[in-house]
């Protein structure tokens, strides 16, 4: 039986060892990550905790709705057990029962059809993920002629990584990078702190930043490492970080210390062509994840948002 579960209901121990135990090793689904992200979140249970789909909610005048905070990619359900098609389906009627809007995104394991679903539309969005398991000379056989070129030329520059900054040099980075050009919002940049800062707390948060000449930080990288995957969170890169191609650097060797080992590197996207073809010049396999948008407001609303 699946059940709708309000947050202050839910057993924690019991929804954490259900999201532990699915096979994608996602770090959005453990509660703390959630508690972090949100403002608040329910779950869909299915019996006593044998699978879970974790439910961002907010409410605007007066009418409930399902949305993607920031710093979460995919959601959908976490099980430890099979999950059929007939389940997934169920899953969906469910969460559609449960609001008058929806706009999520599912794991890249699961796909759920809609051709039985009215108000529901999808759409398939891209990720990339790089198999660490093998050794760094397989893996770098796998990287294209020119982010070789790029990792050589970092070389001959004077780069150093230092792992003991604190969250805010990535986004001060950002902020006056990247961000200039996307003109986020303060709310975006709090966000992201927070999770970093409570990664960081836990004991899962990896900090690297790198500095060329003058001691100065021009890039950094933040990672998440849980279950059997490693989630590239957030990055930053200066006009000088960029000339000394430092992310090529400061990836190339954050793929050398953790080679051999049963990990996957998660680049976290991208549907931008720039970013996936720099996210696949290291050799990267492309995995799709499906975003799910449910419309059953009223109809006066319905227009408002489309």
């Amino acid at each position: 039986m699946i059940r709708y579960v309000k947050h202050h209901f839910i057993d924690k121990a019991k929804y954490d060892l259900c999201v532990k135990l699915d096979s994608s090793g996602l770090v959005y689904g453990f509660s703390w990550y959630l508690d972090t992200a949100c403002e608040t979140w329910d779950a869909l249970v299915l019996n006593d905790y044998d699978a879970v789909w974790p439910l961002p909610v907010r409410s605007k005048f007066g009418i409930k709705y399902f949305y993607r905070p920031f710093g979460i990619q995919q959601l959908g359900i976490f099980s430890k057990i099979d999950v059929s098609d007939d389940y997934r389906n169920e899953f969906a009627k469910q969460m559609i029962a449960n609001c008058k809007f929806a706009d999520i995104y599912l794991n890249e394991d699961q796909l759920i059809g809609v051709e039985n679903l009215a108000g529901v539309q999808t759409k398939i969005n891209r990720n990339y993920v790089l198999n660490l398991g093998t050794s760094y000379r397989e893996i770098y056989h796998g990287y294209n002629s020119n982010t070789r070129r790029a990792i050589k030329k970092a070389s001959k520059q004077k780069l150093e990584i230092f792992e003991h900054d604190g969250p805010d040099v990535l986004i001060d980075i950002f902020k006056h990078t990247r961000g200039e050009q996307l003109q986020l919002s303060e709310a975006f940049y709090a966000n992201m702190s927070k999770l970093m800062y409570q990664a960081l707390h836990k004991g899962v948060g990896k900090i690297w930043t790198v500095y060329g000449p003058g001691n100065i930080a021009c890039g950094g990288a933040f990672f998440i490492e849980t279950n059997t995957r490693s989630t590239l969170l957030f990055t930053a890169l200066d006009d000088v970080g960029k000339e000394m191609r430092a992310m090529f650097h400061l990836l190339n060797e954050y793929i050398i210390l953790n080679s051999e080992n049963q990990l996957l590197l998660d680049f976290e996207g991208s549907n931008d062509e720039g970013v996936a073809h720099f996210y696949r010049s290291f050799g990267s396999k492309e995995k799709h994840y499906q975003q799910l948008k449910y419309n059953g407001l009223p109809l006066p609303l319905r227009w408002l948002k489309k």
